[in-house]
């Protein structure tokens, strides 16, 4: 009974998000706004158990113990947390400009970890692979010049500065048109493959109904 009535609200969801072929409607709206309501409850319940509680379980056992020190390292998440509640509550608007602090400390560790992680984990083995062998074989170094070629064509796309009337901006030029078109390929990929994962997981839903339905 129990997996009847969770398939059968699972199916009734789901058709409920295919209304939304016949145009935009409150049914498709209150769907999408539950999914939203669900994820974000679902995320906070997470963050709860996962980040907050043992934090402050570590802090209230280290002041019982007597170690300040971790305490106070521990608690500086907190005191984080409590210099943002005056930027989302109107009577203390007046001291939204102490959530300025943990916003900074938010924003410049996180963009310090995505640039490492753009430098290590995108740029720079992006590079070795561009580099072309010459001990792989001549259909690997021929495949690593092309690859290099593509690369300096596409950045040249990229190039807005110099002049068409220099010999090297007619160049420029040229290379140029050469990267739109590997970049029209390039999305022309990236598109095929979005809309076969949405493709597939339409025919997951489908395949879902149809198997609740009496045969």
């Amino acid at each position: 009974m129990n997996d009847l009535i969770i398939n059968g609200i699972a199916a009734l969801l789901t058709l409920c998000v295919f209304s939304r072929v016949i145009g935009d409607n409150r049914v498709f709206r209150a769907v999408q706004y539950l999914f939203v309501g669900v994820s974000l409850g679902y995320s906070f319940v997470v963050l709860y158990h996962q980040v907050l509680l043992p934090r402050a379980v570590d802090v209230v056992e280290s002041i019982e113990i007597g170690n300040t020190n971790v305490a106070l390292i521990a608690g500086i998440p907190f005191v984080l947390l409590l210099l943002l509640i005056p930027r989302v509550i109107e009577p203390m608007r007046g001291l939204s400009w102490l959530a300025n602090y943990p916003l900074g400390i938010i924003f410049g560790i996180g963009g310090g970890l995505s640039l490492i992680g753009a430098l290590v984990g995108t740029l720079r083995p992006q590079v070795l692979t561009t580099l072309p062998t010459f001990t792989d074989g001549v259909l690997t170094l021929v495949g690593g010049l092309v690859l290099v070629f593509g690369v300096i064509f596409t950045l040249t796309y990229f190039f807005f500065t110099e002049s068409t009337d220099t010999r090297f901006g007619r160049i420029t030029t040229g290379m140029a048109r050469v990267g739109r078109w590997l970049l029209i390929v390039t999305f022309g990929f990236f598109f095929a493959g979005a809309l076969l994962t949405y493709l597939t997981a339409l025919s997951e839903r489908f395949n879902f109904l149809v198997s609740l339905l009496p045969i």
